[in-house]
């Protein structure tokens, strides 16, 4: 872990929990480094490229999870770099609350942990319009608001958290999606890029995507088909929820709670607003069915 791999001409990437892209902006070994893991990662990080001669200039974040930003204060510190995000994932930056209420739905309860999502809020995070020379970036809908994905000149794709592992979706069962639409529409662009070098953050590097992207196409419908099939009697959301919990016998924390109920509210609104499903107020509750 925390090895320096080299993919193709400038780019590079660090592996880890978190896979973290490197591409070199000059012979000067100048490096914008595309997310940077927990907060316990970033010191290995920074002492890898240093080791490797190279220097942190450009730190640019895919989204404000804690896994991909955790790491930005240790190699801020020692590199005054400059941040770049995504204009909702910079707001996301701003306050320790926001992310937790954006899942939670309200104003969180002190029970969930406010390290889940990492916020700084008094350094700069610049605009990606200072993305340097060399790497471009595109959107990422479907697991957060804001998620950008990047491509280098060496013509290396790095796709953030659109691809969970086999591993991790067979462990996890359900993983947070905000917009399922646009996840599904992400997974395709993904898969255009058979043949090309992805680096997934939480999956193998790969020229073969594909089965990858297909497992984890084939998880969302799996968990349509089982609301589909739960919803043949009304439920309201909190309902749904509980039923996955019981259904994949997970084990329930609140942090876990907040980010699986998120995700069933997506899933509602995609079958709802698809016409899947209908929903209308009961005994002034909230209620799906598929009928």
């Amino acid at each position: 872990m925390y090895e320096l791999h080299h993919l193709k001409g400038n780019t590079y990437y660090i592996d880890g929990k978190t896979n973290c892209g490197v591409y070199k902006l000059n012979d000067n070994n100048d490096v914008l480094l595309f997310d940077c893991g927990m907060d316990t990662d970033g010191k290995y990080i920074y002492e890898t490229l240093e080791n490797a001669g190279m220097h942190i200039t450009h730190l640019l974040f895919s989204h404000c999870h804690a896994d991909h930003a955790g790491g930005w204060k240790f190699i801020y510190e020692k590199t005054h770099c400059k941040m770049i995000a995504s204009k909702v994932e910079r707001g996301f930056f701003r306050d320790a609350k926001l992310d937790l209420g954006f899942l939670y739905g309200g104003y969180p309860l002190d029970e969930y942990d406010s390290r889940l999502m990492h916020i700084d809020s008094n350094d700069e995070i610049y605009a990606l319009d200072e993305i340097p020379e060399g790497v471009e970036f595109f959107h990422l809908p479907g697991h957060h608001y804001g998620m950008i994905g990047i491509r280098t000149s060496d013509d290396v794709y790095f796709v953030a958290d659109t691809l969970g592992s086999i591993d991790l979706v067979e462990r996890a069962h359900i993983l947070l999606i905000y917009d399922v639409k646009g996840y599904l529409e992400s997974l395709d662009f993904v898969k255009s890029l058979e043949g090309k070098i992805v680096v997934p953050s939480h999956s193998e590097v790969s020229t073969h995507i594909t089965p990858v992207v297909e497992y984890n196409r084939s998880n969302i419908y799996d968990i349509i088909d089982i609301l589909l099939d739960y919803l043949k009697e009304e439920h309201n959301c909190t309902e749904c929820t509980s039923y996955i919990f019981d259904y994949f016998k997970l084990k329930i924390t609140y942090n876990k709670y907040m980010l699986i109920l998120s995700t069933i509210r997506s899933y509602l609104s995609y079958l709802s607003n698809s016409k899947r499903i209908r929903n209308y107020f009961k005994d002034n509750r909230l209620v799906f069915i598929n009928d």
